[in-house]
C-alpha cells in the first residue's frame, strides 16, 4: 500500500508540473491560437506542430516541455497533432484549457465535413459529383499507400538495422523482426481480417519477446500468468457467442446483464458513440490507423458504409485543415441520415461520432499523461510499441488492399473500353501517380483537388 501510495503522489507531482490554471484571459489566448489553427492548418500534422512550437514555445511553455509533450502524444493512441494541442491548452489552462484547446482546433474541421457531406449524400447522385469523385477515390488509395509507406519507413528501423537500403534518394533501415510483424498483419488483415486490436496485442507481445528475451526469461512466471490470462480471455472472446448462451441458459444474472447490453447495443445512437469511443481508444500511430477499424466494422460488420463511400469519406475529411479522424463525422452522418432521413438527425449523428472518436484524446492527455511519461522509457514499454507500430501499417496496407478493389474497379460512365480485367488502368494510374507525388512532399489538399478535375475529364471525355 506505502508503494502505491508513493506513485500515485509522484504521478500527482508529474501532473501539477505540467498542468496550469484556468483563467478568463488565458482561455481566451488559447480559444483564439487554436481557432487559428483549425482554419488555416492546412498540411497536416507536421504543420499543425510547427505552428504550434513556433508561436506557442516561449509564451505558454519551454522548448524541453513541448518536445517531452510531443513524444508522449506520439506514444499515445490518437493523432498526434491534436493530443499535443490538448496538451498545450493543459499547459497553459488546466482541464478546462484542454478542452477550450481541443474544441476549438476541431471545430472548423467538423464545420467543413459537416458542409461536405450534405454535398455528397445530397448531390452525389448528380453526373457532376459523380466524375469528381470518379477522380478523388484512387487518389485517396495512393494518399493512404504514400503514407503508409512512410509510416514504415519510420517504424521498421526501431529496432536493430538487419538491411539497409535506398529508395528513390531515401536511405531505408529494417528490423526483419519488425518486417515480419507488419507482413503477418498484412496478411491477417487481407485474409481474415480480425480485430485490429486483437493484432496489435498480439504484435506487442511478440515484439517483447524478440527484443527483451531476457526480460521475459528474468519475469518467466508473471509472463506465464499473464499468458495464461490472455489465452483465457482470447478463448471467451472468440467464444463469445457460445459463452452468452450457456450463462443465459444457467445463470439468471448474467443472463439479465447480457439482455441489457443487447438492448443498449441495439440503440443505433449508443451504439455509434461506444465504437468511436473503442476506435478513438485504439488508433495508434495517427489517424489513419481508423482505416481497419472502419474497414472491418463500419464497412464490414455493421453496414453502414460501402467501401466507396469510406474512401470518399477520407477524401473528405484530408480537404480538411484538421484531423483525418474528422472521417468519424462522415459515418455518423450518413448512419442517422439512413436511418432518420433528416438532415438535422445526421448533424447530430456527426457530432456524437466525433464525440466518441476525440473523447479518449482529452483522457489521455488530463488522466493518463503523467502515467505515461512515468514509462515511456521503459525498454519493455518501448519494445511493445515498436511491435505495435509495425502491426498498424501491415493492417492499414491489408485494409487498403481490400478498399483498392472498389477504388479501382470500372464504374457506370467511365471508360469501360479500357478496362482490363475488371480493373479501371485511369484510375489505377491517378493513385500510382498519386503515391509518387504524395512521398515527395505534394499536399494531400491539391492531389486530392487535381485528381478529382483529372478524373472529372477521363470521365466526360472517354
Amino acid at each position: 500500500m506505502a508503494g502505491d501510495a508513493a506513485t500515485t503522489e509522484a504521478a500527482a507531482g508529474t501532473a501539477s508540473e505540467y498542468r496550469g490554471t484556468a483563467s478568463r484571459e488565458r482561455l481566451v489566448d488559447i480559444a483564439r491560437f487554436f481557432l487559428k489553427l483549425g482554419l488555416v492548418g492546412f498540411g497536416g500534422p507536421l504543420v499543425h506542430i510547427a505552428m504550434m512550437e513556433d508561436e506557442l514555445v516561449g509564451e505558454w511553455t519551454d522548448e524541453a516541455t513541448f518536445m517531452e509533450g510531443l513524444a508522449i502524444c506520439n506514444m499515445l493512441p490518437g493523432p498526434a497533432s491534436t493530443q499535443l494541442g490538448i496538451f498545450m491548452g493543459w499547459v497553459r489552462g488546466g482541464n478546462l484549457g484542454a478542452l477550450v484547446a481541443g474544441a476549438m482546433f476541431m471545430a472548423p474541421t467538423f464545420i467543413i465535413v459537416l458542409t461536405l457531406s450534405y454535398v455528397y449524400f445530397g448531390f452525389g447522385q448528380l453526373p457532376s459529383v459523380q466524375a469528381f469523385f470518379y477522380g478523388v477515390n484512387p487518389v485517396v488509395i495512393g494518399l493512404i499507400a504514400g503514407a503508409a509507406y512512410s509510416m514504415g519507413q519510420s517504424s521498421l528501423k526501431e529496432g536493430r538495422a538487419d538491411l539497409s537500403f535506398d529508395i528513390a534518394s531515401e536511405s531505408w533501415e529494417v528490423d526483419l523482426r519488425l518486417l515480419a510483424l507488419l507482413a503477418g498483419a498484412l496478411a491477417a488483415t487481407v485474409l481474415i481480417n480480425p480485430n485490429p486490436v486483437v493484432e496489435f496485442a498480439i504484435a506487442g507481445v511478440v515484439a517483447v519477446a524478440l527484443f527483451r528475451p531476457d526480460w521475459v526469461l528474468t519475469n518467466w512466471r508473471c509472463v506465464s500468468v499473464g499468458a495464461l490470462v490472455g489465452g483465457l480471455i482470447a478463448a471467451l472472446y472468440a467464444l463469445r457467442g457460445r459463452v452468452v448462451d450457456t450463462l443465459g441458459d444457467t445463470l439468471p444474472i448474467p443472463a439479465a446483464v447480457a439482455t441489457a447490453g443487447a438492448v443498449l447495443w441495439g440503440n443505433l445512437w449508443v451504439k455509434l458513440f461506444l465504437f468511436m469511443l473503442y476506435t478513438g481508444s485504439f488508433i495508434f500511430g495517427g489517424g489513419l490507423v481508423l482505416i481497419p477499424f472502419i474497414e472491418t466494422y463500419v464497412v464490414g460488420t455493421f453496414g453502414w458504409l460501402t467501401g466507396t463511400q469510406f474512401v470518399d469519406g477520407i477524401a473528405i475529411g484530408q480537404l480538411t485543415p484538421g484531423p483525418v479522424v474528422m472521417t468519424t463525422a462522415f459515418v455518423g452522418y450518413k448512419l442517422m441520415l439512413d436511418t432518420y432521413g433528416s438532415i438535422g438527425w445526421a448533424a447530430l449523428g456527426a457530432f456524437v461520432a466525433m464525440l466518441g472518436a476525440f473523447a479518449p484524446s482529452f483522457l489521455f492527455i488530463t488522466g493518463a499523461f503523467p502515467y505515461v511519461a512515468r514509462v515511456r522509457d521503459n525498454t519493455v514499454v518501448q519494445a511493445a510499441l515498436a511491435g505495435i507500430n509495425a502491426a498498424v501499417v501491415g493492417a492499414i496496407i491489408g485494409a487498403t488492399v481490400t478498399l483498392a478493389v472498389d477504388a479501382f474497379a470500372v464504374i457506370e460512365g467511365s471508360p469501360m473500353f479500357l478496362a482490363v480485367s475488371g480493373f479501371d488502368p485511369a484510375r489505377v494510374l491517378l493513385a500510382v501517380v498519386t503515391f509518387g507525388l504524395f512521398t515527395r512532399d505534394v499536399d494531400a489538399m491539391y492531389l486530392i483537388l487535381g485528381g478529382g478535375v483529372l478524373g472529372a475529364g477521363v470521365f466526360f471525355l472517354l
